[in-house]
């Protein structure tokens, strides 16, 4: 992949279900635009994962699958937040998802060990030794590293992220370099404040190294929010209002052909991965918590239920696809212009 092409990867996409993985090459195909797939641990791993009972090798199968249907897609295949803390603590559990993701072909592996410790000395350390790793088993591999954990807060000092990253930029060529830019996801909505100055700030600092800015929770982005971002920032990740927007549609064809769906609603809120969105709802909104959590819970038999009973209506798999489809061009058309 040459250096000019890479330049054109600015929305990175969670694969929260098998029909946004679809949508995501078929809109690269139809429109020609090139976009990343980002799958987090707990998503997709070595050992399996909430996202249709994949793990790696089987989500890498599929993909074959999707870059033989959709021949002119272009779609970089990440992995997202891959360090401790994000499925497991434990660091030979993330040395596994490397050398899976190194043997199925991704082509991106971000390297994030926000969650590590609370020495940000030992963060680098132990970022430095999985960046030289994954390089040395595969030196064709793009990486994307950052060290906070996303707040919607505690920025950086300007001169503190410049010494990490010519600490990073020393040890190998960096794709991405993620940081806080005050986006912040909870419930069903984007809460975070954009920092303007001071996300122009690390723009700057980052283009005077030939990197790129990537702002992850960008999730319920209005056309606006991403007009201001178009030219300091230069890539987005989005993941939980995808899965959202499949959960509401479902819900809504259900109700239009009168399907019960009330089994996978109380299946959503019994997972209790609403736990980690809330913002000013609680437990007891147990509508909000479904919808917030439904995407966790659509290789189970109730939703598997009611999707195959809408099945007998309609192709629902093509209504998804094509909703999903018009999310996406939200955001291309918004941002990447």
């Amino acid at each position: 992949m040459v250096k000019d092409e890479i330049n054109f990867f600015k929305l990175g996409i969670g694969p929260m279900s098998e029909e946004v993985v679809e949508a995501v090459f078929r809109y690269s195909d139809l429109k020609s635009i090139p976009l990343m797939l980002i799958a987090s641990k707990n998503q997709i791993d070595w050992d399996g994962g909430y996202v249709n009972n994949w793990d790696t090798k089987r989500y890498s199968n599929f993909l074959a699958l999707m870059k033989k249907k959709y021949e002119r897609s272009n779609v970089l295949i990440c992995r997202d937040h891959c360090g401790p803390g994000f499925k497991s603590v434990d660091i030979k559990d993330v040395y596994k998802t490397i050398d899976c993701d190194i043997e199925n072909n991704f082509d991106l592996i971000h390297v994030d060990f926000s969650k590590h410790c609370s020495n940000h000395g030992e963060v680098l350390t132990e970022s430095k030794r999985a960046i030289e790793y994954i390089k040395k088993a595969n030196s064709k591999i793009l990486i994307e590293v950052g060290t906070d954990e996303n707040t919607g807060s505690d920025f950086k000092d300007i001169k503190k992220i410049k010494k990490e990253v010519d600490f990073f930029t020393s040890i190998s060529p960096i794709m991405f370099y993620v940081t806080q830019t005050g986006s912040l996801v909870k419930e069903i909505n984007q809460v975070g404040k954009f920092e303007l100055k001071y996300t122009q700030e690390i723009s700057k600092l980052l283009k005077d190294r030939d990197l790129r800015l990537k702002e992850h929770n960008a999730d319920y982005f209005s056309d606006s929010d991403l007009k201001r971002r178009a030219r300091i920032v230069d890539a987005l990740n989005i993941a939980p209002c995808l899965g959202v927007l499949q959960t509401v549609t479902t819900i809504e064809y259900c109700n239009i052909y009168g399907i019960k769906h009330n089994s996978f609603l109380v299946d959503a809120y019994g997972s209790r991965k609403w736990k980690k969105w809330l913002y000013k709802n609680n437990s007891n909104n147990k509508m909000l918590c479904s919808l917030v959590a439904g995407h966790y819970v659509f290789s189970n038999y109730p939703y598997r239920r009611i999707y195959d009973a809408i099945c007998r209506f309609e192709n629902f798999r093509e209504v998804l696809i094509n909703v999903i489809m018009k999310h996406i061009d939200h955001y291309v058309q918004n941002f990447t212009e």
